[in-house]
């Protein structure tokens, strides 16, 4: 048992550790790819998560030699809430990969209750509810438990009490709006250019969270500045042209003082080349 539990903390140290060793660590990265490789980025550290379903699967029949019963109890019930958590977080950064192991993890799990209509019983009714009493009292509790936090945190969330508040919001849209003028500084100013960004981006975001991300910036376009992200025409109010008009002379501003830093550069290199000569 100490063997896999060894390994078990190992991958969970790795996976804890991983956002500050990945980015700049070639060595750590080639070292963990099949740890993380698999997932999305932002869920890296589902990997533990499936090495401890199947780690415990294998141990149904350590703690349950002889009771076929409980062995597919226990296997439903593992499998279900693992099939709970990948549903939610669908951490593969396939689409249908994620739908395939939540449909084949729910089916495994009910063929396991099925089978138990085959399973014989040789023990007395009273020793099947001594042994499987403390499952059913655990999980009936458990299921209150949460339809109890499910009622408080409807009540707290009317009553404002907790929530995304609206300070937390416009403090997301700043850092949105700080993270789109970079990225056009930059780019305005030839420090990076596009290719470079979209090769960086793929790099940590997937084709799924890419394509929403472009969606998102798309609404936001077209609701709050009536435009597109195509041709990047404004048809809205003064206020929007005047913020439309501000952006691009600030552009044009930018690539003027480039402009200008190049043509003194050049016109001075031209002059002490006579000079040398």
């Amino acid at each position: 048992l100490a063997y896999p539990l060894l390994i078990f903390s190992t991958m969970t140290t790795l996976c804890f550790i991983a956002p500050k060793m990945y980015t700049g660590n070639a060595n750590f990265k080639t070292g963990t790819g099949f740890l993380l490789a698999r997932w999305k980025p932002t869920i890296w550290y589902f990997g533990p998560a499936v090495m401890l379903r199947n780690l415990c699967v294998a141990l149904i029949g350590v703690a349950y030699p002889s009771d076929g019963v409980a062995q597919l109890v226990l296997a439903s019930t593992i499998l279900s809430i693992y099939a709970t958590a990948q549903s939610t977080q669908a951490p593969w950064r396939n689409k249908t990969l994620n739908r395939v192991d939540t449909v084949l993890t729910i089916t495994v799990a009910v063929l396991c209750m099925f089978l138990l209509t085959i399973v014989p019983m040789d023990d007395s009714e009273e020793v099947r509810m001594e042994r499987y009493r403390p499952y059913v009292i655990f999980f009936f509790v458990f299921a209150l438990l949460t339809m109890l936090g499910m009622m408080v945190y409807a009540i707290l969330y009317l009553l404002g009490k907790i929530g995304g508040s609206k300070g937390a919001a416009e403090n997301a849209t700043k850092t949105l709006l700080d993270a789109v003028r970079q990225m056009h500084f930059q780019i305005q100013s030839q420090a990076i250019t596009e290719e470079k960004i979209c090769e960086r981006v793929g790099q940590f975001l997937t084709l799924e969270e890419q394509t929403t991300f472009a969606s998102l910036l798309q609404w936001t376009l077209q609701e709050v500045f009536n435009a597109t992200a195509h041709d990047g025409s404004t048809k809205g109010s003064k206020s929007t042209r005047r913020l439309s008009m501000n952006m691009g002379s600030s552009a044009e501003r930018h690539e003027r003082d480039r402009r200008a830093s190049l043509s003194k550069s050049t016109e001075s290199q031209e002059k002490a080349v006579p000079e040398k000569a």
